[in-house]
């Protein structure tokens, strides 16, 4: 009999609970549902205490841990945005790291600015080219992506497009303080999750719902994330109590809100493939979100940066209903993407203890605030 697969993920781990974040604690309940061994070396935010989870440290303590399990024959699977310098500083040591395990590593590519970030500079790609050859898989979540790094040089065959997103684990909890207050005044309830950065378009998606309040008084807006509660509202225009702000949430809470809501926004000037959307998507809810990165087909598409497009597509998704409710989008494989890493990593297959995984895990109580986003998400 074989011995167990043993992984290292190399990424963020919640909190703050944005989709990597959350892509990495699935994967890693994934495997150890398989029998697996799989540990967590977090660089991201949060470096809090959890099973199976090392903070990274500093970087000399980062690269000692990274080693060592390298060389107690660890599969490396590192996620990184790809999109500045100091991820594919990352990518290369987890690549080299890689050659002490004695087993193939993987990569995971997730930010939308990504492919932009690459085509700025030649020698961007040359060394993206050279050391995504050195992973014996790279996986991006959107065609986009992959087109993006074929253009570097990276070889074909070592590509796989799989979505950051698994309907396993997708689980409302109950939904932060004071939001059936919200839900009972609201016809319709809109629901956006905002970050710091202008790349996830608050102040288009302000301006946007501050008409759709003049045309409907009724309809209301949730925002959850980090610096929502910061947020200076009164520009919008939308009325005292119109915006609501959560600020940061447990995943599971945030899941509750979007399930609760009627439309969910995702107003962002750039994007990979979204988790927050795939979520929305698979908890029934209409979708309006920017044409940017990948979007799942049932989503409502407005230009990104127009206020007035955003505005429009608000009020028109006002009056539908989901096309797909609790079920896969046309555009995902059948099996769950976590299927699809499990194979990856040594198992046979991985469909029915997800499964079983899934079932017995049920969500977690919000504890106080945790952040819900992160800026790959």
């Amino acid at each position: 009999m074989s011995a167990a697969p043993k992984v290292l993920i190399v990424g963020d781990f919640p909190p703050p609970y944005g989709g990597v974040a959350v892509h990495v604690e699935v994967l890693r309940l994934a495997v150890r549902s398989r029998g697996g061994e799989c540990t967590v070396l977090d660089i991201g935010k949060g470096q809090l205490p959890a099973d199976g989870v090392v903070p990274a440290a500093g970087y000399a303590s980062f690269t000692a841990r990274l080693g060592a399990f390298a060389l107690r024959g660890y599969r490396i699977h590192v996620h990184t945005s790809g999109a500045n310098p100091k991820s594919w500083a990352l990518a290369a040591i987890c690549a080299a790291a890689g050659k002490l395990a004695r087993v193939p590593p993987l990569i995971t590519f997730h930010s939308g600015l990504a492919p932009g970030w690459l085509a700025a500079d030649p020698v961007r790609a040359r060394i993206a080219g050279a050391v995504c050859n050195a992973f014996g898989t790279v996986i991006v979540v959107s065609e986009i992506l992959r087109e993006a790094l074929l253009t570097c040089g990276v070889a074909p065959r070592r590509l796989e497009v799989v979505p950051a997103f698994s309907h396993s684990f997708v689980q409302p909890g109950a939904p932060p303080p004071g939001f059936r207050e919200l839900r009972e005044q609201a016809a319709p309830l809109y629901c956006a999750m905002l970050a710091p950065g202008p790349v996830y378009g608050a102040e288009v998606l302000l301006r946007a719902f501050a008409e759709v309040h003049q045309h409907n008084p009724r309809a209301r807006l949730a925002l959850y994330g980090p610096s929502t509660l910061e947020m200076d509202l009164s520009y919008a225009g939308a009325g005292a109590g119109a915006v609501r702000a959560y600020g940061e949430l447990h995943r599971s809470a945030a899941l509750a809100l979007i399930a609760a809501s009627d439309v969910f926004v995702r107003p962002t000037l750039a994007d990979g493939d979204s988790v927050s959307v795939r979520e929305a998507v698979a908890l029934g809810r209409v979708v309006v979100a920017t044409s940017v990165g990948a979007r799942p087909p049932q989503v409502r598409l407005a230009p990104p940066g127009d206020a007035a497009a955003l505005a429009r597509a608000l009020l028109e998704a006002a009056g539908t209903t989901p096309v797909l409710q609790l079920a896969r989008a046309a555009d995902e494989p059948d099996d769950d993407c976590v299927d699809r890493l499990l194979e990856l990593y040594g198992f046979d297959s991985g469909a029915e203890p997800v499964e079983k995984a899934r079932r017995s895990t049920s969500p977690s109580p919000v504890e106080g605030p945790a952040c819900a986003a992160s800026a790959a998400s």
